[in-house]
């Protein structure tokens, strides 16, 4: 959010007074370089053509000097430097529109003066001077245009994208009413507010039925509601003590907590420190929240569409099979996945029709211990759903919900509402804090032979040391460890 000052709501600065990072960051950066590249190669290479010296098939003939190479990479790195240097890319120190543009435009002045020093280098460079201005104003022109592009969409497209919010504000005092008045002055931020959560609430037109309960029932509204973010809005001197807690109540439930401070200490938590006026913001992230996750997203798409496509003889045979005993061949279920939101899971059907009434009868069975119910000889599954179940083949559907988005290739496995009704403690939730998957470490390492503990000291394991490296170990062990049939029930 932004910051307030003499208790107004104040706009902070571009982007939301924040360098360009993540992907905005790479395409301005990688973008300024092409941008640069391109206008060089205009400046050195096209009077050549001009003179009829060299022609097309000539130029894709030419062999590249250790000359051409060190003066390649005295451009890129002076380029860089410059940019850098004149802070085009911290746009925390951008005020306005024209501010941007100037530094741009003088950074570019500097690579300029670097381009032409390198043409001469090279030699037999007619009408430089007028080489030159076309490359500043060219180069001017796009990287400008480049930012303008990235500050629209920013302001005005991103918003749009962004999925809707569940707020909590920590705290009914000035502060917290201020957050409350800038939620509401900006409803791109796409936030749903759910309400106040205070131990002596201050009673006004603002909190007046919006007050949750107090800090003492904080962790169970954090359990019953989908909570996303939560605002602590208290004052930091007064109740320092009433702070930390409710940070350490957000780190134990998994939940994205924000306030105005300097330092807490946290284990888990990803800090991210945001200036703005008068005061730092500071994000406490319970995962890894950065361009990573584009991609992660890129590779579930891209590999469950080409799974769906290879693995679909497979799934013909197996729907055929499923559709041997009476009932539907898709086994829908209500499972939590990200931040406790319902989404529907799909399996093919391994049990008898009536499987779900008849889990009563069985629950003096359960075997997996804690909240969760799994038995190795269910008598409810059928025949064919056991072999299934044996290679894992009734999870195969759960492509489909890979690639809408609900579930991940690899995170911890969802569970069902009826396991979920049964945790007791807040710490279980932050399992909940990623996207669930179709594999994890606990599918790698014994699967039903784990204990609940085990499985969720797992889950943790794999939330807090989330790596691309480490999808790619689990994807890699997860077709042995179906193979070999270990723990599957």
């Amino acid at each position: 959010m932004t910051t307030t000052k003499d208790n107004a709501v104040v706009r902070g600065p571009l982007l939301g007074g924040r360098p360009l990072r993540g992907i905005s960051g790479w395409i301005c950066r990688g973008g300024d370089i092409t941008i640069l590249a391109i206008g060089f190669f205009a400046v050195v290479m096209l009077p050549y053509f001009s003179q009829d010296t060299l022609g097309l098939h000539q130029f894709l003939a030419m062999r590249i000097s250790v000359r051409n190479l060190l003066i390649a990479n005295i451009c890129y790195w002076g380029w860089y430097s410059v940019l850098y240097g004149f802070g085009v890319y911290t746009l925390a120190r951008i005020s306005s529109l024209r501010d941007l543009v100037l530094k741009v435009f003088l950074a570019l002045s500097t690579c300029t003066v670097i381009v032409g020093l390198m043409a001469v280098t090279v030699g037999g460079q007619p009408h430089l001077m007028r080489n030159l201005a076309y490359f500043w104003i060219g180069c001017g022109a796009a990287m400008a245009g480049l930012r303008m592009g990235l500050v629209s969409f920013h302001r005005y497209v991103r918003p749009h994208m962004r999925k809707r919010k569940n707020l909590i504000i920590v705290g009914t005092g000035p502060q917290a009413q201020r957050a409350y008045l800038e939620m509401e002055l900006h409803p791109e931020w796409r936030y749903n507010f759910l309400g106040f959560v205070d131990s002596d609430p201050q009673m006004n037109d603002m909190t007046q039925g919006l007050i949750l309960g107090s800090m003492e029932q904080f962790e169970t509204i954090l359990m019953q509601r989908v909570v996303d973010e939560v605002v602590i809005a208290l004052p930091m001197k007064s109740q320092y003590d009433m702070v930390a807690r409710a940070v350490d109540i957000c780190e134990l439930g998994g939940v994205q907590s924000q306030y105005q401070s300097d330092y807490f200490g946290s284990e888990v938590t990803k800090k991210r420190y945001f200036e703005g006026i008068g005061a730092t913001r500071v994000v406490m992230q319970v995962v890894h929240h950065d361009s990573r996750r584009f991609l992660k997203r890129a590779i579930d798409v891209v590999a469950s569409t080409f799974g769906i496509i290879m693995l679909s003889p497979l799934l013909l045979g197996a729907a055929l099979a499923v559709a041997t005993s009476r009932g539907p061949i898709i086994f829908k279920q209500e499972r939590y996945g990200l931040n406790k939101r319902k989404f529907t899971m799909y399996k093919f059907r391994s049990m008898v029709i009536d499987a779900e009434k008849k889990q009563a009868q069985v629950e003096h069975l359960n075997e997996m211990g804690g909240p969760t119910f799994k038995i190795k000889n269910d008598p409810r599954v059928t025949r064919i759903g056991a072999f299934m179940r044996k290679l894992s083949i009734d999870e195969l559907p759960q492509l489909f919900n890979v690639l809408l988005g609900n579930m991940s290739l690899v995170g911890p496995r969802p569970l069902p509402i009826r396991d979920v009704s049964r945790f007791s403690e807040a710490w279980l939730m932050r399992r909940f804090s990623v996207k669930p998957g179709l594999t994890c470490l606990w599918q790698i390492t014994g699967r039903s032979d784990t204990t609940f503990d085990r499985w969720v000291e797992l889950d943790l394991q794999y939330i807090d040391n989330w790596s691309l490296g480490l999808d790619a170990q689990i994807l890699f062990k997860t077709l042995p460890a179906v193979l070999k049939g270990k723990g599957a029930s």
